[in-house]
């Protein structure tokens, strides 16, 4: 969990970053994985190649839970996997590689501010951005809370709720109207 409170990005700030991005191929695919997929930047780093199965269209992730390896699938869809296979075959990796190493996990937190600035995003912009927008966007969607747990990666519905804010603040409208005819 970061330490600050995150300010969401909206569905066309987290696009205008992956745009900005677009011109840096490990970029770019990191973060629409990251838009897609939700996980904790931690949780990327010890994805090697051979922890993808195009087939069954999952990305195993790694977690340190009481210092055991944990192993999470994250769901890819068909655009996710056409990114990251054009990545391994321009950087020719092989099953052993690490897919997102190439940077320090402060490198893509830096770039992530960066690319922030240039969409003309005035707030703070963080990894867990993605992880946010994505919790925000299922949750406004519809997606009970258990299903949005086990997609993302949380341990428990009840980390879930904390993203109820900003879902709440799209009804506030209809709320107060509501609340005026009491």
């Amino acid at each position: 969990m970061p330490k600050t409170q995150i300010i969401p990005c909206t569905k066309d700030e987290i696009a205008a970053i992956i745009d900005e991005a677009s011109g840096n191929d490990f970029y770019y695919m990191l973060f629409k994985v990251a838009s897609k997929t939700g996980r904790r930047l931690g949780e990327y780093f010890d994805v090697q190649v051979k922890d993808l199965d195009f087939e069954r269209r999952i990305m195993m992730t790694k977690v340190l839970k009481r210092r055991q390896k944990i192993f999470k699938e994250a769901i890819l869809d068909d655009e996710l996997i056409a990114i990251i296979k054009r990545y391994i075959a321009k950087e020719k990796l092989k099953l052993d590689d690490y897919l997102f190493r190439k940077v320090t996990y402060n490198g893509i937190q830096k770039a992530i501010k960066s690319y922030a600035e240039k969409a003309g995003i005035n707030h703070k912009v963080c990894f867990h951005n993605f992880r946010h927008y994505l919790i925000t966007e299922l949750i406004r969607q519809g997606w009970a809370y258990d299903k949005v747990a086990k997609i993302t990666g949380h341990g428990t519905v009840g980390v879930i709720a904390i993203y109820d804010h900003t879902v709440a603040s799209d009804i506030a409208v209809d709320a107060r109207e509501a609340m005026g005819k009491l």
